[in-house]
């Protein structure tokens, strides 16, 4: 089985990751606008967009390196191939599994703390990975 984006949804995933972060900052910029205007009350609603937007930020640069992965899988094994580098790694090698279901993406964790994968929920082949992940390791 094989997980990856498209291409063409690697192009609208990058323009994201790329806006999100300047969106962020505009938002709280009006929040500055709007404190002496309206108060507290009228910034909080920028403050509020701009952290939550933020947040939505952090998680796609998370996300951002993994965007053009292609994850190719077994039952012995999967392979993360990355800009031409294919590293193969054992289900037994995944020492951590960090779903964030607010956030709709999966992580996958070594034992020595490196990220060996992060995969959005929306990415084609996701649920069988998930299910694999989730039969092997567990989530």
């Amino acid at each position: 089985m094989v997980v990856y984006n498209p291409i063409w949804i690697q192009f609208i995933l990058y323009v994201a990751i790329v806006s999100f972060p300047c969106l962020s900052g505009y938002m709280f910029y009006l929040a500055y606008e709007a404190l002496p205007k309206s108060g507290l009350s009228g910034a909080g609603i920028f403050i509020f967009l701009g952290a939550g937007v933020a947040y939505i930020s952090y998680i796609g640069l998370l996300l951002a390196k993994f965007v053009p992965a292609k994850v190719v899988f077994d039952d012995s094994q999967f392979t993360v191939e990355i800009k031409g580098t294919k590293n193969s790694y054992a289900w037994s090698d995944i020492a951590e599994v960090k779903n964030y279901e607010i956030s709709q993406i999966l992580k996958l964790v070594d034992s020595s703390g490196v990220t060996i994968y992060v995969v959005d929920h929306m990415t084609p082949g996701y649920k069988s990975f998930a299910e694999k992940v989730s039969e092997s390791v567990g989530i």
